[in-house]
């Protein structure tokens, strides 16, 4: 299941489902597109639809209050789905902009919520935050992913319906990358919808990722969906063994806020990989019992 550290940044990123743009023209876009609206979506943090004059939407997630942070996760979550291959995690780019251009643009339906939206973001002295740009996937659906009854026997040893195949592998993808970056708020509602098709989970809202320490509670859950999982993408786990921290801070350094404003801390990083050690693990231990055909069931 090991890799060279290499392999893990070395093939290109898939396009993101649904689309048909290679990733990087796609945070180029969403890095550089003149906003034209702006909408308020959020509720624990400031996310705003932002519709720009290039025909490209994003999910503006602002540097808040309530989630300082969050918006740099968002972007680290992304950078390391890439490494591992995911084509469901939307992408995320490092992006600042103005409370001037957000009054002036305020949604007329919404005109209400401008001054909750202002006072919930911690801008700078210039008038501005920063945050991620994150792509807006259209035909999102709430199909009750979030009922693990409905699919962990995929995980284990049911047969997974006809169609399913590919949902199944997202779940399994969703127990390794969680695990991974430290996501406890996946199932609290509406992070786990479906794509426009109903067959593919869209991995959402990863700002609460990374805490630092992470608590006890918090982790113990995921490493209770991680153990209930005992079947993976063959590709995924090799990814996954092959990335080591030359090749995280590479990839994390793509975003061009990293160097100025570190997306993650040493702590944080030497964090995901003991999470990682600890999945690792728990897949070696499979294989050797079962036979590696018999777990790494997915491509």
């Amino acid at each position: 299941m090991v890799g060279s550290a290499s392999a893990a940044g070395s093939l290109p990123p898939p396009r993101f489902i649904g689309t048909d743009v290679d990733q990087d023209e796609l945070l180029q876009a969403m890095s550089a597109a003149r906003s034209r609206s702006f909408k308020p979506v959020g509720h624990t943090s400031v996310v705003l639809r932002m519709r720009t004059l290039e025909r490209v939407t994003v999910a503006m997630k602002v540097r808040s209050r309530n989630v300082p942070h969050g918006y740099q996760h968002e972007i680290a979550a992304y950078r390391i789905s890439r490494l591992l291959g995911l084509d469901n995690v939307p992408p995320a780019i490092y992006r600042r902009v103005g409370w001037k251009e957000i009054r002036q643009r305020f949604h007329e339906d919404k005109l209400d919520r401008r001054p909750q939206v202002r006072n919930a973001v911690l801008w700078d002295e210039d008038g501005s935050a920063p945050g991620a740009a994150i792509h807006w996937v259209k035909g999102m659906r709430s199909v009750g992913n979030e009922n693990a009854s409905k699919w962990s026997g995929w995980l284990r040893d049911e047969v997974i319906p006809e169609g399913k195949a590919a949902l199944a592998r997202d779940l399994s993808n969703m127990a390794v990358f969680d695990l991974l970056i430290g996501n406890w708020d996946r199932f609290s509602g509406g992070n786990l919808p479906s794509d426009a098709t109903r067959r593919r989970a869209v991995l959402r809202d990863n700002d609460r990722a990374f805490s630092t320490p992470l608590l006890e509670r918090r982790y113990d859950k995921l490493v209770e969906a991680l153990t209930r999982t005992e079947r993976f993408s063959k590709s995924v786990v090799e990814r996954l063994s092959a990335i080591d921290e030359a090749a995280l801070q590479a990839e994390l350094a793509r975003d061009p806020s990293h160097a100025s404003d570190p997306l993650l801390s040493d702590t944080q990083i030497a964090d995901v990989f003991d999470r990682r050690a600890t999945i690792l693990t728990h897949i070696a231990a499979l294989v050797e019992e079962r036979g590696e055909s018999a777990v790494l069931v997915f491509p």
